[in-house]
């Protein structure tokens, strides 16, 4: 009896051992479960945040690049409209420098043309002159002459009357065709007197080359009545 007895004792320490040891099992598993549960919440949440700061650094990544390509294209923009613009400003400074040579080529040739005309002209003049002097006769040169000095002496002082005269002039140069008369050098002091106000001498020199006429030097100032002043005069009206 009292060994069952022990062996019954036995048996219930034993199983109450092994409920303590079950208790604390159980209680140990829950505790891992429940401390498993914490962590695979905490790394559900971390990789949470984790996924969400990767989708954040994507989408940032994402309009960094947009704003760059954005830029980028801006920029190419902006170089290729400044680059027209100096491209359209260049081929503008060409076209005016191009226009200027031409207008200054034209204004070279113009006066190239005139310089030509006019020495044309000139030769002209002075060959006619050559030519008359040459094959007039003596008599019409001289009644020529006599015609256009009187003419002068009647008419052509008047244009002095608007004029801005030398002063001072002690000596007036007289070239003419033909030696003057004494009633014409006196009518010419006359004349000259009542322009200028006072007597002057006269210095003659003939010059056949004038062919008819004369010409009267007044310090600067010149009174051409000369035949060839005459041709140039007609020539250059026609």
């Amino acid at each position: 009896m009292l060994i069952i007895s022990l062996v019954l004792f036995q048996v219930f320490i034993f199983a109450g051992l092994i409920f303590m040891l079950r208790r604390m099992l159980t209680k140990n598993v829950t505790d891992a479960t429940r401390h498993l549960e914490e962590l695979n919440q905490d790394y559900t949440k971390k990789e949470q945040e984790v996924n969400r700061q990767l989708e954040d650094a994507r989408v940032k990544s994402q309009n960094i690049l947009k704003e760059a390509q954005e830029e980028a294209e801006k920029l190419k923009a902006q170089i290729i409209k400044e680059s027209k613009s100096e491209r359209d400003k260049i081929l503008n400074q060409a076209r005016a420098q191009n226009d200027t040579i031409i207008q200054q080529a034209e204004k070279s040739r113009q006066a190239l043309i005139s310089e030509l005309e006019e020495r044309i002209e000139r030769e002209s003049v002075n060959k006619a002159c050559e030519l008359m002097q040459l094959t007039l006769p003596e008599q019409f040169k001289q009644d020529v002459h006599l015609h256009w000095v009187e003419e002068l002496l009647e008419n052509g002082f008047s244009k002095l009357e608007h004029l801005q005269l030398p002063e001072d002039i002690q000596e007036i140069k007289i070239t003419a065709a033909f030696p003057l008369t004494e009633e014409q050098r006196k009518d010419l002091s006359k004349k000259l007197k009542d322009v200028l106000g006072y007597e002057t001498i006269l210095k003659e020199e003939i010059e056949p080359k004038v062919i008819a006429g004369l010409i009267i030097t007044i310090g600067s100032l010149v009174l051409d009545g000369s035949l060839k002043n005459k041709i140039q005069e007609k020539t250059k009206g026609a």
